[in-house]
């Protein structure tokens, strides 16, 4: 009975324009989906980024919010400390509330909306560390497509 009943509340919901939220985010971000893994994207023969990714579809257009944890937090923290006014953000993969807060300074810095949570828009916004293929960072940030 209650599948049914959450199941017809979030249909009048969605009716009314009210976006969903559940268990797993927004109906948004669950249809492109959370960013579950790194990816290493090549910028040349010796350099690279690793972005934040959704497994599943090889997208590095994934979503991230307070709450969430892993391999990709950790990609965003490090870009936030390296490359975008976070210096004494602690990398431990948590999107706690200290990295929400640290994303939001960034994402005003940057000119994008200052909501607290990572998703496309602010992933083309951020600068990100870039690293030998050996995995040793560079000094170096760049601006990734």
């Amino acid at each position: 009975m209650r599948p049914y009943i959450a199941t017809i509340a979030a249909a009048a919901a969605l009716l009314a324009g009210f976006s969903v939220v559940g268990a797993g985010g927004t109906a948004a971000a669950a249809a492109v989906g959370w960013c579950d893994g790194v990816k290493w994207v090549q910028h040349n023969s010796l350099y690279g980024t690793k972005q934040p990714y959704h497994k599943a579809t090889g997208s590095t257009t994934c979503y991230l919010e307070r709450g969430s944890y892993g391999s990709a937090v950790n990609a965003l923290q490090l870009a936030l400390k390296y490359c975008n006014w976070a210096p004494n953000l602690v990398a431990d993969s948590d999107f706690g509330a200290i990295t929400e807060e640290r994303l939001k300074y960034a994402q005003q810095r940057r000119g994008v909306l200052a909501d607290g949570s990572y998703g496309p828009n602010t992933r083309a916004a951020l600068k990100w560390p870039v690293f030998h293929n050996n995995g040793l960072r560079t000094d170096t940030c760049v601006f990734v497509s």
